[in-house]
């Protein structure tokens, strides 16, 4: 696990990345769009990949109104609370 600066705060907090499972298998995947341009294509690209290779239990896709601001928290708790592993997507 390795330690990183959250940038969404007003002052930098150090955070730890979360826990990797060994397996998808089984898991709750949410595929999230940031709403980048062209984030969607790497996103269908990433879930057809996982329907091929892992027995997740589901495969999940979400999007957040605008990559200029953090997720809103209904959307953060939504996934929180229904999810094991999220994949959040960058593209231009």
């Amino acid at each position: 696990m390795s330690d990183y600066l959250d940038p969404t705060d007003s002052v930098a907090v150090p955070r730890k990345t979360a826990l990797r499972p060994t397996s998808l298998d089984g898991k709750v995947v949410t595929l999230l769009d940031i709403s980048k341009a062209k984030g969607n294509h790497l996103l269908d690209r990433i879930e057809e990949l996982l329907r091929e290779r892992t027995h997740a239990t589901a495969i999940v896709r979400k999007k957040k109104p605008t990559f200029a601001r953090p997720a809103p928290d209904g959307l953060r708790q939504e996934i929180v609370g229904a999810t094991d592993v999220l994949i959040e997507a960058l593209a231009d």
